[in-house]
């Protein structure tokens, strides 16, 4: 899972890669609490393709891995307008199609239409069909992908109290979901918020990731289940939006309220629907001493410490290097917001 390669994380690598060097980083100052990160109204400028710069404090879509590397699929993933009705996989149908708010590579409609990417003002959305691009060669930690998001520039700061939360929220509907067989591994699909944590005093930065949706069924591989790993870049969190995962055990690292849908697995649904991950000072307290005590040992312990440098819903398949476990994929999401403080 690496949702996003932008020139934040690429200035990170030499010294945050493994636990962090520090020194010789100029950072923004942060925003003091209580942050907001309202929704927004961008159109098709705001496109991204693969590790391309991407705006500060606007919403954008990057698009990564839609064919493989060297190739014109991959140049071209989000090169031209896409003029049939996208919204029949996503639930996303913006007012204007042809003003280039769907993006792609191809306009090749269904019955095997392919891929496709949408802005609409507050609200984005991602057709990826596997069957229509190449993906021979093996990615590491990451599938093809889209991430709607957003970079707070100065950098978010969340926690100050132990009375701060942080909450992402946003509106999101999967509408289709198409793999060719059984999957425990390959041919998987999953829909997440995520969000980068930048610790100030090593230049670390972490990523946790929240499921929203998952295609396999709970406990079949990692569905569902809250764990620690590595994409082999950065280390990440990942939480089901659930009071308890997939193995039976309380999840730790998010709080849920009374006003969200939980994570779900493998059907989609009809209409967008609320969901909403709060991130307590305590859950994130808790996330860095398990951190602290597995790859990252020279982290801060203190939540005080750490700022928001990236945020938003993530959208990722992954195919495999063979054509056995075609995976598609259609959501939209809308009103994409974070906040917190106190």
């Amino acid at each position: 899972m690496r949702p996003y390669l932008g020139p934040i994380w690429l200035a990170l690598i030499a010294g945050a890669c493994g636990g962090g060097g520090g020194g010789g980083s100029t950072t923004p100052p942060p925003v003091d609490p209580p942050f907001v990160s309202a929704p927004d109204c961008v159109g098709a400028s705001s496109f991204v393709s693969q590790s391309a710069a991407a705006p500060a404090n606007a919403t954008f879509m990057r698009v990564q891995h839609i064919g493989d590397a060297g190739t014109a699929e991959q140049a071209g993933q989000v090169a031209n307008p896409v003029t049939w009705a996208v919204g029949d996989v996503t639930g996303l149908y913006p007012p204007d199609p042809a003003s280039a708010a769907q993006r792609g590579l191809r306009n090749d409609p269904p019955p095997n239409a392919s891929s496709a990417f949408q802005l609409s003002c507050n609200a984005a959305g991602f057709w990826i069909n596997t069957a229509r691009f190449s993906h021979a060669l093996p990615l590491v930690g990451e599938g093809p992908s889209a991430s709607i998001a957003r970079e707070p520039q100065p950098f978010a700061r969340i926690y100050r109290t132990a009375a701060d939360t942080m909450t992402i929220e946003a509106l999101v509907q999967v509408k289709t979901i198409d793999a060719r067989q059984p999957h425990v591994a390959e041919g998987t699909a999953q829909v997440s918020f995520f969000y980068y944590a930048r610790d100030l005093t090593t230049t670390t930065e972490f990523i946790h990731v929240i499921g929203l949706f998952e295609s396999r069924p709970f406990g079949v591989g990692s569905s569902g289940v809250e764990n620690q790993a590595s994409d082999g870049l950065n280390a990440f969190i990942s939480s089901p939006l659930r009071t308890v995962d997939a193995t039976g055990v309380p999840v730790r690292y998010v709080t849920v309220g009374a006003d969200t849908e939980l994570m779900r697995t493998v059907t989609p649904w009809d209409q967008p629907l609320p969901f909403r991950a709060r991130v307590t000072y305590a859950n994130f307290q808790a996330m860095l001493a398990r951190l602290k005590a597995g790859p990252l040992p020279t982290i801060s312990a203190r939540p005080e410490d750490y700022r928001i440098t990236l945020f938003g819903v993530l959208g990722e398949v992954v195919p495999g290097t063979g054509t056995e476990f075609e995976v598609a994929l259609g959501a939209h999401v809308r009103d994409l917001r974070l906040s917190g403080g106190s």
